[in-house]
């Protein structure tokens, strides 16, 4: 702690002789501004960096490109801008024009100062179709006490950013491809706002952990970054890969026009998609897949219907092999990483009028729980797989009526199974740190409020990240107690101590409890952090539900896999 607080005096004399930083970079000059966290302590905000030109006529769907250069100063005007979201409405502030990222530091370099410090490039979740980089949910005030700049990138997201015509008219993971854009856009500027760009770790939640897994994977990659975080995501889980994006989209099209259909090249479909109106494509999109993350979640064995895909081989592609077989083979860019998950992450979906119903069309029909991942045709093997995955959890009684143990089936399918399987392969080839999250604090309970349900755990996905930035629900920390902020200055510590020093524990800390995170060195005994009101070593989380999977798959599942 005495070593944060030096920090933070520092910080508040630098600050002190900067009032309006003006920042030239590779595009132009950059005017940032002062802000205040809760407790007193400013920091620097450049929000609204064009990384990026506008991916808008000419370049709608294309991969990203470097910006024009600008005259004069920037301000933020560009601070609240938004992509385009999967959802039924227009909220004022969307746009395709959005490839936009915002830097926070605590300290900008000067003649007297050559401040070098290392940087966390954040990549916000949302299923690949909702979220931002915006200060309201993405709030650095904390993280800035801590010695390192924050980065949060925005990406073209949904049809905009992941539609895939299967071949080299749309190869699609634009949105990925705007992500490592950023990243190159870190490596040339970060300096000029006290960054070091040889120590970058990525930091994802969600989808947004399911990206910087895919970053690792990506070709050219290398370089770009030393460790990532990857909070309950993973390239790995069957939701963040595209299975059928040729028919995606062609289906979209001709929800659009009737008209268009598989008679037209996929050359004349792109060009249809360059003319339409958002407004259309986004009605389009609901009208077929529903709105939004509860409604899109059922469809978690095909994958989610625009996310990742495998390109074919050309010059630009971002991923032509499958996420399952980089981590097995080792190719991928084997980095340190720390990854986890929520003690219960699927209790939102409960929010999801329509849930019931999910459970007994599963009740009555058990290969809809067999995942598309295993590729198994005979209808009669997943049928038995779905059943031994439903009496895993209820025995031989109904999902449905079983809210908990229902809960704790999606959970472990749709985070669990994926997430602990990448610490099987990864761990072979770099340092992997595991944990689980399993505070419940009422801090925690400004994402989802819910209610204790009787045979699941209590922390839901994203719960955690609330005792890591700061929302405009949390910025007066005064009303949480004392067990919450302990537990947010933990957390904080962790993993910013891992974007500092690859090693959340570096040295006993009173604050930690004097624990040391350990690392995976072993497959057979996998040591994970449990975090909860105390700080707790234990080994192979979820160690049944991984053994009953394995034996699901090395039986049933007909290789080569890409995911699990």
């Amino acid at each position: 702690m005495m070593l944060v607080l030096f920090f933070v005096i520092g910080v508040s004399s630098a600050l002190g002789s900067n009032a309006d930083p003006v920042v030239q970079i590779s595009s132009g000059k950059i005017r940032g501004k002062i802000l205040e966290n809760f407790y007193g302590n400013s920091f620097y905000a450049f929000q609204g960096i064009p990384y990026a030109k506008a991916p808008v006529g000419e370049l709608r769907y294309q991969p990203p490109q470097r910006p024009d250069n600008w005259e004069g100063i920037l301000d933020d005007r560009n601070a609240n801008t938004i992509c385009i979201q999967l959802t039924s409405t227009q909220l004022p502030n969307e746009s395709e024009d959005c490839l936009f990222l915002h830097v926070y530091t605590p300290q900008l370099p000067s003649k007297d100062n050559n401040v070098s410090l290392p940087v966390v490039y954040v990549v916000h979740g949302g299923a690949f179709v909702e979220g931002s980089a915006l200060i309201d949910s993405f709030g650095p005030d904390l993280m800035m006490d801590y010695g390192v700049i924050m980065v949060v990138v925005q990406y073209r997201l949904g049809f905009f950013g992941f539609l895939s015509t299967g071949d080299l008219a749309c190869p699609g993971n634009n949105g990925l491809k705007d992500q490592q854009f950023g990243l190159r856009w870190v490596q040339e500027n970060i300096r000029h706002f006290g960054g070091d760009p040889t120590r970058v770790t990525l930091f994802g939640q969600s989808a947004g952990a399911a990206s910087v897994s895919y970053q690792t994977l990506a070709k050219n990659s290398e370089g770009l970054f030393r460790s990532v975080i990857q909070n309950s995501g993973s390239a790995l889980v069957t939701w963040s890969l595209q299975r059928y994006p040729r028919e995606i989209a062609y289906r979209i099209a001709n929800q659009i026009n009737s008209n268009v259909n598989e008679s037209y090249t996929t050359t004349d479909l792109m060009n249809f998609y360059k003319t339409v109106e958002v407004c259309q494509v986004k009605k389009a999109c609901v009208d077929i897949f529903g709105e939004g993350l509860v409604a899109s979640f059922f469809l978690t064995g095909l994958g989610y219907l625009l996310a990742g895909v495998i390109e074919p081989e050309h010059d630009g592609a971002f991923l032509t092999e499958t996420a399952y077989n980089k981590y097995e083979s080792g190719r991928f860019n084997a980095v340190p990483t720390l990854m986890g998950m929520n003690s219960e992450e699927s209790i939102f979906i409960i929010l999801d009028n329509n849930f019931q119903n999910e459970l007994q069309d599963r009740d009555e029909n058990p290969s809809l729980l067999t995942s598309t991942d295993m590729h198994i045709t005979d209808e009669a093997i997943s049928n038995k797989v779905g059943s031994d995955i439903k009496r895993m959890y209820v025995g031989d009684g109904k999902l449905c009526g079983n809210l908990g143990p229902s809960i704790r089936m999606f959970s472990e399918i749709g985070f669990g199974k994926p997430l602990l399987k990448q610490v099987q392969l990864h761990s072979k080839f770099s340092d992997v740190y595991l944990y689980e999250f399993a505070y419940s604090g009422s801090l925690g309970r400004e994402a989802y409020p819910f209610a204790y349900i009787p045979g699941a755990e209590k922390v839901t996905h994203g719960e955690e990240m609330l005792y890591i930035f700061v929302t405009k629900a949390t910025k007066d920390l005064s009303k949480y107690p004392e067990k919450d902020i302990i537990t947010l200055r933990r957390t904080l510590t962790m993993w910013t101590n891992f974007v500092k020093f690859m090693n959340p524990t570096p040295e006993p800390s009173e604050l930690l409890g004097n624990k040391v995170w350990p690392k995976v060195t072993s497959t057979d005994k996998i040591p994970y952090l449990y975090i909860d009101e105390t700080l707790d070593i234990k080994y192979n989380l979820k160690q049944s539900m991984v053994d009953e999977y394995h034996r699901l798959y090395s039986t049933y599942a007909v290789p080569p896999l890409d995911t699990y």
